[in-house]
């Protein structure tokens, strides 16, 4: 069996890659680094792990009979957060309230966000409307504008595989409303009531999920929806816990593959 992990970018993801190419061999199977810009070029893989965002070759593949992890809509819907918003809003789960233009917004500061941004990029405090707009034109149409909340500074990111919950880290900053481990953000872990894990399991029943982070943040003493993160980094959970996800991720590929049992 022979499966593409896909790229588009691998500068300080060597090591992650490897761990995948390396579990995937000691099972039997062929695992190769394909970049983004040459998968025209390859051969029809049986599987691929998608870690570049490209709905669009997702479903390319998809309709060349190939499993992809995260599927297709998975990667259009979590990677545009308006889309995302609109999931959970049909499903009945809370969100941060959302403006759709400045003249809603009853009090600052809102957050000024892009759609696609990752990584807390494009993300952007505005104290007032001059400051919001100004945030808006900036993004070029991609911005949204998002209450926000009492609890800046401090969120947490839910690790599932298929309907299973890996693991939970809190993530804080004293120095910045966001609290991006990458921003250089502290990281512990985070122990979910049994409210914090229904609400998780009832998020991610909505679509077919392979491997995504559920990240809430905090708002009048409970966790609300924020986002859901597609090509999920797992660099926390390597620091501060034993938990070795690319393996369970290796494992969760080859049963859906039939590949184990």
């Amino acid at each position: 069996m022979l499966g593409y992990i896909i790229y588009e970018d691998t500068e300080g993801k060597k090591d992650y890659i490897n761990r995948h190419i390396q579990y995937m061999k000691e099972k039997g199977v062929q695992l190769e680094l394909v970049m983004l810009d040459e998968l025209r070029y390859k051969h029809t893989p049986d599987f691929a792990i998608m870690r570049a965002i490209a709905p669009n070759v997702s479903k390319s593949l998809e309709n060349k009979g190939v499993r992809v992890f995260n599927n297709s809509l998975v990667s259009e819907i979590c990677n545009d957060k308006l889309k995302t918003y609109l999931l959970m809003k049909e499903n009945g789960i809370t969100y941060p309230t959302l403006y759709k233009k400045t003249e809603e917004i009853t009090q600052y500061p809102v957050v000024v966000k892009s759609r696609n941004g990752h990584g807390g990029t494009e993300v952007f405090k505005a104290d007032n409307r001059d400051e919001a707009e100004r945030y808006l034109h900036r993004l070029e149409g991609r911005g949204i504008i998002q209450q926000f909340v009492d609890t800046p500074g401090k969120d947490l990111r839910v690790y599932v595989i298929g309907d299973k919950i890996v693991g939970a880290m809190l993530r804080k900053s004293t120095t910045d409303f966001r609290s991006n481990f990458c921003l250089g953000g502290s990281a512990s872990v985070y122990k979910l009531s049994k409210s914090e894990e229904e609400l998780t399991k009832r998020i991610s029943s909505l679509l077919k999920f392979d491997y995504v982070g559920i990240d809430f943040i905090f708002h009048r003493g409970k966790i609300i929806f924020n986002e859901i993160e597609d090509v999920v980094g797992s660099r926390m959970l390597y620091t501060y816990t034993d938990i070795d996800i690319v393996k369970i991720y290796v494992d969760y590929i080859l049963k859906e593959m039939k590949w184990i049992f």
